[in-house]
């Protein structure tokens, strides 16, 4: 066996371990999949952080290496952006017309069925998924073997599927008139801004300058879609 194939199998090796260490315990030889005792429950991630917040993005951790828990984390961190916003906007409702604590229960328990779900050996298999996975990474090229040069790349789309992900989501509350597109009228600043100062550090490589919009316009038709959004 030559020295590549023996890099290969160990990066696999180590994908493996990581998978495991990540999203699967050790399992006793039981018939009982579901017992909760056995192992570290899983948890999903909150990247979340408020709107007002003067870096909202600076402290993401790492996406997940499966695009299935990443959607489920998403989906949370999509609720706590609504909430969040819905409370920015309308103060007066979540002021006048807090809800009480048991109508607040169906969106936790979605929460809490996700991550049963995860930590459910039937539904959520780490050796199913991953054979699910390694054609989906194995892609250039397609020689049954995973390089580092894949799982570069397929780490790399993961990374460029959540950041799309906020940008569309960032892009639908500027889009007022809900075109697809932001114009500069449409592109507001965040509330810290409005009430800094041009002295304010940072202020003047801001997102929200017209330098900055007209230099993500790339075909200077006045508006940006998602592609220019993102940038």
């Amino acid at each position: 066996m030559g020295l590549a194939s023996v890099l290969v199998y160990t990066i696999l090796a180590l994908l493996v371990l990581f998978f495991l260490s990540s999203h699967s315990p050790f399992n006793n030889t039981t018939t009982n999949n579901h017992s909760s005792n056995r192992h570290r429950r899983l948890k999903l991630r909150s990247n979340f952080t408020t709107l007002s917040s003067p870096h909202p993005y600076s402290n993401h951790q790492p996406v997940p290496f499966d695009p299935l828990v990443a959607q489920l984390e998403r989906h949370r961190e999509d609720k706590q952006w609504e909430q969040q916003h819905i409370q920015n906007s309308h103060p007066e409702l979540h002021h006048h017309h807090s809800a009480p604590a048991h109508e607040s229960q169906p969106e936790w328990e979605d929460f809490m069925n996700a991550e049963d779900f995860i930590n459910d050996e039937d539904k959520f298999n780490v050796t199913s998924r991953l054979l699910l996975l390694f054609p989906k990474i194995d892609v250039d090229p397609i020689d049954l073997f995973i390089d580092l040069h894949e799982l570069t790349l397929w780490n790399l789309q993961q990374a460029h599927r959540e950041v799309l992900h906020r940008s569309q989501r960032e892009m639908e509350l500027h889009d007022k008139n809900r075109d697809g597109f932001v114009s500069f009228s449409e592109y507001d600043p965040p509330s810290w801004v409005k009430s800094a100062t041009n002295e304010s550090f940072g202020y003047d490589m801001g997102w929200w300058k017209e330098e900055h919009f007209n230099a993500s316009d790339a075909d200077g038709d006045g508006v940006l879609n998602l592609t220019e959004f993102n940038e």
